[in-house]
């Protein structure tokens, strides 16, 4: 007999982080799926998302349509923080799973609160995390605790470098390696962190808004280093302005440079190096470490036949569909966990300890760099 269909409600706010990474449009599609009803505070924002997911009930504010409408899923769009609780709360208190944008939030008051309302209702949150979807990254994870690679040793995450560089890029790209991380190692253990900005150490003087409101960032460059379980050790480092485009003028003449961004996660292993990089790919390297003078030594992409290949072998455009597929994976992915009682491959804990590694960097800067034990016990944000 043919399973429940869910009555799925989008969340988005046009012109205050909108609909963020796709996040109105994971469910379209899906067999066990229907989206019902949207919700936007822009009537010209609203408009279109009502044509573009082809549902009727609109509404402008969002809780009138928990109310009225009842869906089992809420989609929450915005990229933006600033209502987050709120929104993610009312989401709760109606009974609803929620798959949401990231990042989770600004900080761990905000974040308990929302722990709190979901825990309390029991009801599913998933996180907008598409690298933990991909399929070459979970092939990579199942080879990884197989221990086909040996022991977990280091990990050194990426993000883009571009004029977010540092204290947003924490935010908005440290987010996904921190999630595949805790998938690799567990709950991280401790956390030091080392802010500077322009060269000098950054104080809570230098505290600013990033580029959409994401919560209190400080610093243009930063380091950050993570204690797991077993001795793994994590890192994610940053400096703002130093990829090629963010340093090539505008209108100049000479050529784009062959690469633009060094996103992507880095993980040594006893017996192979893997790194992951965008679209999803993963590649393997057979040594401990990058050992240019041996030649014999050489990178291995990690292909999975029906994700990277179509039905007639045909190359698929991973890199124009990617983020489409990642929401796809993980909006079934939730409806799988609430069936089976199980978390989402992405879920609030997670969140939880993101948003702990996040202010944990602030907490051990502006305490000297000082390692600082997970979960912090201080929930406010220092830059508060």
């Amino acid at each position: 007999m043919p399973g429940k269909r869910y009555r799925v409600a989008v969340i988005g706010s046009t012109g205050h982080g909108d609909y963020g990474h796709g996040i109105d449009t994971a469910f379209r599609g899906l067999e066990r799926a229907e989206i019902v009803a949207v919700a936007d505070d822009n009537a010209a924002g609203l408009r279109n998302a009502a044509q573009r997911l082809n549902v009727e009930a609109t509404f402008a504010d969002y809780r009138e349509m928990l109310d009225r409408v009842k869906p089992d899923v809420v989609c929450v769009g915005p990229r933006w923080v600033t209502d987050r609780v709120a929104v993610l709360q009312a989401v709760a208190q109606a009974g609803c799973h929620a798959y949401c944008e990231k990042p989770f939030v600004a900080d761990l008051v905000s974040a308990d609160a929302i722990q709190s309302a979901f825990a309390a209702h029991h009801v599913r949150l998933a996180m907008a995390h598409q690298w933990r979807a991909m399929p070459p990254v979970q092939r990579a994870l199942a080879e990884i605790r197989s221990g086909k690679y040996g022991r977990v040793l280091r990990m050194r995450a990426r993000p883009k470098d571009d004029a977010r560089g540092g204290g947003e890029e924490l935010l908005v790209h440290g987010t996904h390696w921190f999630d595949v991380m805790i998938a690799i190692a567990g709950a991280p253990r401790w956390v030091s962190g080392h802010l500077r900005i322009k060269g000098r150490e950054a104080t809570k003087a230098n505290r600013r808004e990033g580029s959409e409101p994401v919560g209190p960032i400080c610093g243009d460059s930063m380091l950050a280093v993570f204690g797991f379980e077993d001795g793994v050790i994590g890192s994610f480092d940053s400096t703002a302005n130093t990829s090629p485009s963010s340093r090539r003028p505008a209108n100049s003449d000479e050529p784009k440079p062959v690469w633009d961004s060094v996103y992507g996660l880095t993980i040594e292993c006893e017996d192979a190096v893997l790194q992951l990089r965008q679209p999803g790919d993963v590649y393997v390297y057979p040594a401990n470490g990058i050992l240019p003078d041996f030649e014999q030594l050489q990178w291995k992409k990690l292909w999975v036949e029906d994700w990277h290949f179509t039905p007639e072998h045909q190359p698929r455009p991973i890199r124009q569909e990617w983020l489409a597929l990642g929401n796809r994976t993980l909006a079934n992915d939730l409806l799988d966990a609430v069936e089976k009682n199980r978390e989402p491959l992405s879920p609030i804990r997670h969140a939880m300890l993101i948003t702990e590694m996040m202010q944990g960097v602030y907490a051990s800067h502006f305490t000297d760099g000082r390692r600082v034990s997970i979960p912090l016990a201080e929930r406010t944000h220092p830059l508060a």
